[in-house]
């Protein structure tokens, strides 16, 4: 399997990352960045939402539960804005009607927490290669 780092003959993709939780955020900061994405994190939506309006993010993962925010209205934000990338929403809090509701919003994917790397870097990988999931995912 290729990393994402020799897969690509261009900059790596930018992937923007919001979690507020420490632990987890710088996890999957270094997860991503070792993997040779261009990641940054943020711990909450607004400082988030200042660096997508200036960077435009090739990806965003984001998750569901946020002090002041959530990720889905943090995602209905910046399609406001205009950002068209593709959109991760990561949850230890899933039910059928936050999946509606996040794919009606415009999110990509939903991934249950915990996390398993493989599923996370594969899923980064061909949304930013290709701006959709494959089928079956």
């Amino acid at each position: 399997m290729l990393t994402a780092r020799e897969g690509w003959s261009q900059p790596p993709p930018s992937v923007l990352i919001v979690e507020d939780d420490p632990a987890v955020r710088r996890s999957l900061l270094l997860l991503l960045q070792g993997r040779g994405f261009a990641a940054k994190a943020w711990s909450a939506a607004d400082p988030a939402l200042a660096d997508a309006a200036h960077t435009a993010p090739d990806c965003l993962i984001v998750d569901y539960r946020l002090d002041g925010c959530d990720g889905i209205a943090m995602l209905v934000s910046l399609r406001a804005d205009g950002w068209r990338g593709p959109a991760i929403l990561i949850s230890a809090y899933g039910s059928a009607e936050l999946g509606i509701r996040a794919r009606e919003a415009g999110f990509a994917l939903i991934l249950e927490k915990p996390l398993r790397e493989h599923a996370l870097i594969d899923a980064v990988t061909r949304l930013t290669r290709n701006g959709a999931p494959s089928p079956g995912s």
